[in-house]
């Protein structure tokens, strides 16, 4: 999953400038569809903060 997040971020352009990857665990985490899935997130500046 991260080779191809990191395949999708050069073909989208973003892959110079940075993305951020998330996986969420369990309900406490995040998730909210409960099977393995990535986040891919670009485009813009990300602050360090996340939730």
């Amino acid at each position: 999953m991260l080779e191809l997040a990191c395949r999708t971020a050069k073909t989208a352009g973003v892959d110079k400038s940075g993305f951020r990857t998330v996986i969420n665990t369990n309900e406490d985490g995040g998730q909210t569809v409960f099977h393995l899935h990535m986040h891919l997130m670009a485009g813009r500046p990300l602050s360090g903060r996340m939730g």
